[in-house]
């Protein structure tokens, strides 16, 4: 739905969602501006809540994979699961070997590939990155509300499953 100034000013859906307003709608209120703007904030206040714990929003994304994961994980999982670069990912592994969270063993199967695995310490750290992201979003749901939040968060689930069914 268009933001009220534009319902109130009788701006048609489709001229507001195509941009066919004579120039009097600008990107900046454009609903995927909201999104990206409000994305970023929650981003914003995630990573606060992981530097607490000393360790970045993708590093804590990366601890929280390897830390459900059932068997060993290759590099192209992880950067598929972040949604990252292969060199991003590959910095980020650097990281977490470097500080011993992480093993990355050479891939039997495939000697060119590795195998990765949470350490102890690893573990030790996703428990201290956990607990502040628990922390924060019982702030965040006594600001906005546990059930509000828990829609929210479908909401978002349906968008990203439906963004994945469109070709590119």
């Amino acid at each position: 739905m268009p933001p009220a100034q534009y319902r109130k000013r009788g701006i048609p859906i489709a001229a507001y969602r195509n941009g066919s307003t004579n120039g009097h709608i600008s990107l900046q209120d454009s609903t995927i501006h909201r999104l990206l703007v409000g994305s970023h904030r929650l981003a914003g206040h995630l990573n606060s809540a992981c530097d607490e714990a000393g360790v970045s929003l993708p590093l804590a994304r990366a601890l929280q994979f390897l830390a459900g994961a059932t068997e060993p994980v290759t590099p192209t999982q992880l950067s598929r699961e972040l949604g990252r670069s292969p060199a991003a990912t590959s910095e980020l592994i650097k990281r977490l070997v470097k500080t011993e969270q992480i093993t990355a063993d050479v891939d039997p199967d495939d000697r060119r590939s590795f195998k990765l695995m949470l350490t102890e310490a690893g573990r030790a750290k996703w428990n201290e990155v956990r607990d502040a992201l628990q922390h924060a979003e019982a702030v965040i749901e006594r600001g906005y509300g546990g059930h509000r939040l828990e829609a929210l968060a479908g909401e978002l689930d349906e968008l990203v499953t439906a963004l994945d069914k469109v070709p590119a």
